[in-house]
C-alpha cells in the first residue's frame, strides 16, 4: 500500500513540475529600453504610481499596473513616459508596480497646434509604411 502511494505522490509531483504556461504581460502603444528624447515638457505631466497584487500570483500582468497608474493621474492622462516596473514575489503574494509620468497627449497636440504634433511625431522616428525599410533575404 505504502508503494501505492509513493507511486501516486511523485505521479503528481511529476506532472505538476511538467506544466507550463503561457499568459500576455502587456498591450502596448509605444515601449523602448532606450532613452529616447522625445521633446517633451515634464512639467505639463504628473508623476504616478500603480501597483496591483496578486494571489499566488495567478493572473498577474503588467497593463493592470499600469491602467491604475494612469487612472490614479487622471481621466486626461493617456501617455505614461520615464517609466519602471517592478515585479515581486513574495510568500503567496506577487506584486507589479509601475511608476512613470503620466502626459496627456492631447495636451500636447492643443499646446503644440495640429501641424506641430505632426511635425514633433515626424521628428521622433516613429515606424511609419514611409519610413520602413524591407530586407530581402
Amino acid at each position: 500500500m505504502n508503494l501505492r502511494i509513493t507511486f501516486i505522490l511523485l505521479a503528481i509531483i511529476g506532472s505538476i513540475s511538467l506544466t507550463s504556461c503561457s499568459m500576455r504581460l502587456v498591450d502596448f502603444t509605444v515601449i523602448s529600453s532606450k532613452n529616447v528624447n522625445l521633446d517633451i515638457d515634464r512639467s505639463q505631466g504628473v508623476k504616478t504610481e500603480g501597483k496591483k497584487t496578486y494571489f499566488l500570483g495567478i493572473g498577474w500582468n503588467i497593463k493592470d499596473a499600469m491602467d491604475e497608474a494612469l487612472e490614479s493621474a487622471g481621466p486626461e492622462y493617456d501617455l505614461l513616459i520615464d517609466g519602471v516596473v517592478r515585479y515581486g514575489s513574495y510568500p503567496f503574494i506577487a506584486t507589479v508596480t509601475v511608476e512613470g509620468t503620466a502626459v496627456s497627449s492631447s495636451a500636447m497636440k492643443s499646446s503644440m497646434s495640429e501641424a506641430g504634433y505632426n511635425e514633433w511625431l515626424k521628428n521622433q522616428n516613429i515606424l511609419t509604411e514611409d519610413t520602413a525599410v524591407v530586407i530581402e533575404e
